[in-house]
């Protein structure tokens, strides 16, 4: 007789401890022991890190983050880029810019007395005052050789004003600062208050370059070949006074152009100046559109008889 079939064996069921598979926690291989052990199964903590347990009809190997099977090597977290943090720039700060500096000029009211012709000086001197005007008034003088009218009681006689005063004082008499040429050329000459030897306010004024010359002096040579000083050259520091002469470049009107010069010059800028820092002629030049001449253009004559 047949004998009844015997059932094939089951095939083992291999179970996943899911319990083990908490990601991050520290002991959990100490739980899959724990669990192991009490299937009456053989459990080992292998070298990479996973943990097998092994027994009849039981298997499972865990690793922290993997159930089941053997993970793959994780790599440490990377951490969150954090946001850019807008850089901040210090504002750069500007040089100190240094303040406009004006010179105005002063002209000597008569034919003596003045140490000197002319000069440019800062606008805060006290010095006097005549006004000028270019229609007649009662009172004021008029020279045969001048358009406008003088005085120096305006009402009253001034002996030491700053030039925005004085400016103020011949607007009150409807009238204005006379030109350095109206000075120059004794337009207010006689009009009283003994102003004849004096230095008197004109409307003539200059701005300094605020860049400081880079040279602590600058060289003097003679105006004319035909005088005692010909050829000769000086060196001056830049706060002496010496007289002025421009050269130009290109053509100014009035200006005198020499045969074998190259430029225009002229010494009345717009009148004689005798005594000038280097800062004061190079400002009286720049204000004429024109700048110091050379030393070899003055010593070439360009700039004689002017």
């Amino acid at each position: 007789p047949t004998s009844a079939p015997v059932a094939p064996t089951p095939a083992p069921t291999y179970t996943c401890a899911q319990q083990c598979c908490y990601p991050g926690v520290g002991n959990a291989n100490s739980y899959m022991q724990g669990i192991c052990e009490e299937q009456g199964c053989h459990y080992e903590l292998w070298s990479n890190g996973s943990a097998y347990c092994s027994g009849q009809n039981y298997y499972f190997q865990c690793m922290i983050d993997n159930c089941g099977h053997t993970a793959a090597p994780t790599t440490a977290p990377i951490p969150p880029t954090p946001a850019p943090v807008p850089l901040t720039v210090a504002p750069i700060s500007s040089p100190p810019v240094a303040s406009e500096q004006t010179l105005a000029a002063i002209v000597c009211g008569g034919s003596n007395g003045c140490r000197n012709n002319a000069e440019m000086v800062d606008p805060t001197e006290s010095h006097e005052v005549r006004c000028c005007s270019d229609t007649d008034k009662d009172g004021w003088v008029k020279k045969n050789n001048c358009e406008v009218w003088g005085a120096s009681k305006v009402p009253t006689c001034f002996h030491g004003e700053d030039l925005a005063t004085a400016e103020a004082i011949c607007q009150a008499e409807e009238a204005r600062l006379c030109t350095a040429e109206e000075l120059y050329d004794k337009c207010a000459k006689g009009s009283g208050c003994g102003h004849d030897s004096d230095l008197i306010w004109s409307s003539f004024s200059v701005t300094v370059d605020p860049i400081p010359p880079v040279a602590s002096a600058h060289y003097l040579a003679c105006g004319s070949s035909r005088k005692t000083c010909a050829g000769t050259i000086e060196m001056a520091d830049n706060d002496e006074y010496h007289e002025v002469r421009c050269c130009s470049d290109s053509l100014i009107q009035g200006w005198n152009k020499r045969n074998g010069c190259d430029v225009w010059s002229a010494s009345e800028v717009p009148i004689c100046f005798h005594k000038e820092n280097f800062v004061g002629a190079k400002s009286v030049c720049a204000a004429n559109g024109a700048r110091l001449c050379t030393t070899a253009e003055l010593l070439s004559d360009c700039s004689r008889g002017t």
